[in-house]
């Protein structure tokens, strides 16, 4: 349940600008969109709020973008994706599990 203090709707609402700011081209100020509301929430609350409103913006991105895209360029981004997506999960398996005895 989200808190219904101001002061979290506050950091909430400079989280989600940053992120559209980033979508926008300012790509630098997304990086501080969950720390913001870290500050208020635990970290891993505040992404968890963050990861649908990040795809809600992809959504709307690809809605707009739907006739100006490039083969080409689709699959460089999936090579680097599925990469990156096995990188992680390699490194999450090698990683210890919070709270586990291993």
């Amino acid at each position: 349940m989200l808190p219904s203090d101001p002061i979290f709707w506050i950091f909430a609402a400079l989280a989600v600008t940053c992120t559209g700011l980033a979508k926008g081209g300012f790509s630098g100020i997304g990086m501080a969109a969950t720390p913001f509301l870290a500050l208020v929430v635990p970290p891993l609350h505040a992404a968890a709020i963050m990861l649908p409103i990040l795809i809600m913006q992809d959504a709307a991105s690809l809605w707009a973008f739907r006739k100006e895209w490039d083969s080409w360029n689709l699959k460089v981004l999936l090579i680097g994706a599925l990469t990156g997506i096995a990188i992680a999960w390699g490194l999450q398996l090698m990683s210890p599990m919070p709270g586990s005895s291993s």
